[in-house]
């Protein structure tokens, strides 16, 4: 059976050349200035009803030739939602036998009509506001039927690109760019090299999440009570969705220095927003988010998530700390301690680490000290971040930090003994916890073993000459030595992380070009 279903061609495959055909002549029709696309309607109502599954592409490219035609037949142009809640209607029936993932992915057209709408501020609030919450309740049922391991595997074809022309022939930007606005460069060349139904999936609905928070300001309420209603309400619609690729676009929109809704919000609301998404991601903990989720795929996607939401949690941090709000700090930096993450992080390393023992751990569990421990874990083989722009984001805040750290030392180990020492250490982890973003990462009291060793990285105030030396990367079979201990001078520190000839220290991904000052 297996066999006959790998030999099964893929339809999305088999009607591509037919499908590349129909957009070259829409586009000719459409630049001739034809307004009846009647003929195209046709021949693709029949390809999708004749099949159990429609291709994604297939069913977008039936949609839009049918939306083009009632814009020009519909009697009055001022009224455009009508027309997109047919648009969604049409969606919904021709998806209506496809997995869950891939009822949500195809409503992407849908998202990128109601943000021209409310762009142009062309609509009523209430009446976008009720289509809206309707659209969201659906993708919620989706959410219910099925898990993202559906389509994991099933990408979007290669003229994805070319339909996108299709919706937006009439618009000034034909490209992925201007198709999804509210998500950023790095998530817009994600989908150009390919992503799969799961991801655009995850995007779609960050796009409804992000569109419904948006009109919450048009509310008059006062700021308070506009915060707590937001905040109630995320958190509601996260543990909804229970999406890990939601919560993976979610997040990255959130490393951005400003959220990518600059165009429908003022400068002040997009601070609120940013400062109500903070605390719904840092201090709250979701069920779904846990390796006892279960699922094939769950442990790199809570890996992931985990990584995404340890980034987060820094640049939150950083945020109230220079908006000097103390309390705060303590706030999230108590909420990271007692969450999920430490310990995932511990078990899944562990996984992938297979037969090695971790002789060192942070003992101070502030976001940098995780991110920096995490980086030499990286630089050791095992693959944390899941693509450049990530680990670079990671060495950016290893630069700016001055949070001390110890540099972990790994032993191999054949034993069974290599898993019992972690697991303890990790199921006692949340009441080891010392929170304090300055204090520096130490040797452990009682090491699991009596050769491991790390070196620390100490910031002094003495002026004494030092000379510089290099520090080479521990090999898997040394023995751990002790090394001598150095600083980061204030002064010199030069991080190139970002610098425009991309150079970067790959043997030493922690010290970004700091200057190193050693003791003798």
């Amino acid at each position: 059976m297996d066999t006959l279903s790998s030999q099964t061609p893929n339809p999305s495959q088999i009607y591509l050349p037919m499908l590349r055909e129909s957009i070259d002549h829409f586009l000719l029709e459409h630049k001739n200035g034809c307004t009846d696309f009647s003929n195209f309607s046709t021949i693709f109502f029949r390809i999708i009803r004749n099949l159990p599954d429609p291709p994604l592409e297939i069913i977008w490219f039936y949609a839009a030739v049918t939306h083009h035609s009632a814009r020009f037949t519909y009697g009055d142009p001022s009224e455009p939602l009508p027309r997109v809640k047919d648009l969604f209607q049409l969606l919904v029936g021709c998806s209506s036998s496809s997995s869950s993932v891939k009822k949500i992915a195809v409503l992407a057209p849908v998202f990128h009509e109601l943000y021209v709408l409310l762009f142009d501020r062309k609509i009523p609030g209430k009446e976008f506001e009720s289509f809206l919450e309707i659209i969201i309740s659906y993708i919620s049922i989706c959410c219910g039927e099925g898990t993202e391991e559906e389509d994991e595997s099933e990408a979007l074809s290669s003229c994805f690109e070319e339909l996108i022309k299709i919706w937006a022939v009439d618009k000034f930007r034909r490209d992925v760019r201007g198709f999804f606005p509210m998500v950023s460069d790095g998530v817009c060349e994600s989908i150009r090299k390919g992503c799969g139904f799961a991801v655009l999936a995850g995007i779609v609905m960050y796009e409804a999440f992000t569109l419904r928070l948006c009109l919450k300001f048009d509310s008059r309420v006062l700021r308070a009570e506009l915060e707590r209603d937001m905040h109630e309400w995320v958190v509601q619609t996260i543990s909804g969705f229970k999406s890990f690729h939601f919560l993976d676009t979610l997040l990255m929109m959130m490393l951005d220095p400003v959220l990518p809704v600059t165009s429908l919000l003022k400068f002040e609301d997009e601070i609120l927003l940013r400062e109500v998404l903070y605390n719904a991601v840092i201090m709250v903990d979701y069920p779904f988010i846990s390796s006892q989720h279960g699922g094939k795929h769950i442990g790199k996607q809570l890996k992931n998530v985990a990584v995404l939401l340890l980034l987060v949690a820094e640049r939150a941090t950083r945020y109230v700390r220079e908006n000097e709000d103390d309390n705060k700090v303590h706030t999230y930096m108590n909420a990271l301690s007692n969450s999920f993450l430490p310990v995932e992080l511990f078990k899944w390393i562990t996984y992938e680490t297979g037969a090695r023992e971790i002789t060192s751990r942070p003992t101070v569990y502030s976001p940098a000290a995780l991110i920096k421990w995490l980086l030499i874990i990286d630089d050791l083989g095992v693959k944390i971040f899941e693509n450049n722009f990530l680990k670079l984001h990671a060495k950016a805040i290893v630069c700016k930090s001055r949070v001390e750290y110890e540099i972990p030392v790994f032993k191999l180990e054949t034993g069974e003994s290599a898993h019992d020492d972690i697991y303890s250490s990790t199921s006692d982890a949340r009441e080891d916890l010392h929170i304090d973003s300055d204090s520096e990462m130490v040797d452990q009291s009682e090491p699991s073993s009596p050769t491991s060793s790390c070196f620390v990285i100490s910031q002094r105030t003495s002026q004494d000459t030092r000379k510089r030396k290099d520090v080479e990367r521990i090999a898997e079979n040394e023995v751990p030595m002790k090394l001598p201990k150095f600083h980061l001078h204030e002064h010199t520190v030069r991080c190139q992380a970002f610098q425009s000839d991309n150079r970067i220290d790959a043997d030493n991904p922690i010290y970004c070009g700091d200057t190193l000052q050693m003791e003798h």
